[in-house]
């Protein structure tokens, strides 16, 4: 019986190392602790152009390279960013400055307003001017551009 379970004890063992050398031995790119470490500019997971990124630099937020096609008032305008889906949304105010500050390395963007997600109030929203720098808010009937963001 000791015998036996010596035998079962090595055999466990040297499946454990067996195991431990395959999961060390896993291409890099398939290790899921891994990622490919991004710039500003670069294309993001999303397909979007990445206008921030944490300290890892594995993390971020993206934008869509363009805007959308019409402007929209504030209800149409989150409609059409969360319908991309995966995460897509209307940016909030905070991501849109960031988004303002880094709107050399994403492109596109026209000299105009642009929604944000965070209300003022029930009839009004932020809004990030993009010729002017300015932050202020607008009546949610208002039609301005919209460009989604999502985080990675």
């Amino acid at each position: 019986m000791i015998k036996l379970k010596k035998t079962l004890m090595v055999a466990l063992l040297a499946m454990s190392l067996t195991v431990a050398d395959a999961a060390d031995a896993l291409p890099v790119d398939k290790d899921p602790s891994y990622c490919t470490p991004y710039q500003l500019g670069d294309t993001g997971p999303g397909e979007g152009k990445i206008f921030f990124i944490d300290d890892s630099r594995c993390h971020g937020l993206e934008a869509k390279a363009t805007d959308e096609i019409n402007s929209l008032s504030w209800n149409d305008a989150f409609i059409a960013a969360n319908s991309y889906g995966s995460g897509w949304h209307l940016p909030t105010k905070n991501e849109l400055k960031m988004l303002y500050e880094h709107r050399s390395r994403v492109g596109g963007f026209v000299k105009d307003d642009y929604w944000s997600s965070t209300e003022l109030d029930i009839n009004s929203a932020w809004i990030q001017g993009f010729g002017n720098d300015d932050q202020d808010r607008y009546n949610k009937y208002s039609k301005l551009r919209v460009r989604a963001v999502r985080a990675f």
